[in-house]
């Protein structure tokens, strides 16, 4: 049982991490004066502090004393968070894949139902490998960003296709059964007076 528990918060090796790209090297956005100090026995020493009794007083900079990192708990919720947002996300387009599978009555609409049902399973799948990821990182300590921008727009691009290319379909088909431009004033009149006469 323990070593189930072992791989899922500890997925990646060692190896694996040296592999990934090195995050915040050089100066950070946020560095203070103090991250800059030199740790060399030659440390610069102050001398001006404003002083009108004796100019001479010398003090030397204190040198950074390294602590371990502490990782507060808002980090590992919000590494949850981002997960279950994803799982959300997935579970809700399998649940509209599903929709479109079952209720099709043409092929067009099975094949855009699978399209959903494969764009569900990458999300369900990168919401996994993101969290695992972020949970060894932040299990190590490791002081890089967090910040994905490239698997977010990827989903956004393909739900954005998938919706425009059924609404493509769907339009030019509606365009060939009734012969006119569907999203027209006319059309509109038309269907309106149709189903007035039902009442």
């Amino acid at each position: 049982m323990s070593q189930i528990a072992d791989f899922f918060y500890h997925p990646f090796s060692n190896a694996a991490l040296k592999l990934l790209p090195k995050r915040g090297v050089g100066l950070r956005a946020k560095s203070k004066r103090a991250d800059r100090i030199p740790d060399d026995p030659q440390r610069p020493l102050l001398t001006d502090y404003h002083s009108i009794n004796d100019p001479t007083i010398r003090v030397r900079v204190p040198k950074k004393v390294s602590t371990p990192v502490k990782v507060e708990a808002k980090v590992w919720f919000a590494n949850e968070r981002t997960f279950i947002s994803y799982l959300s996300m997935g579970l809700l387009l399998s649940t509209i894949a599903s929709g479109l599978l079952f209720g099709a009555r043409d092929s067009p609409a099975r094949w855009f139902a699978f399209a959903y049902a494969l764009i569900s399973a990458g999300v369900l799948v990168y919401g996994w490998a993101i969290f695992q990821k972020r949970l060894t990182m932040i299990s190590a300590r490791d002081a890089g960003s967090f910040d994905l921008l490239w698997g977010p727009m990827f989903i956004c691009l393909a739900l954005f296709v998938a919706i425009l290319t059924n609404f493509i379909f769907r339009f030019r088909e509606a365009r060939k059964e009734i012969g006119v431009n569907p999203l027209s004033l006319q059309n509109a009149w038309y269907e309106a007076g149709i189903k007035s006469t039902w009442l």
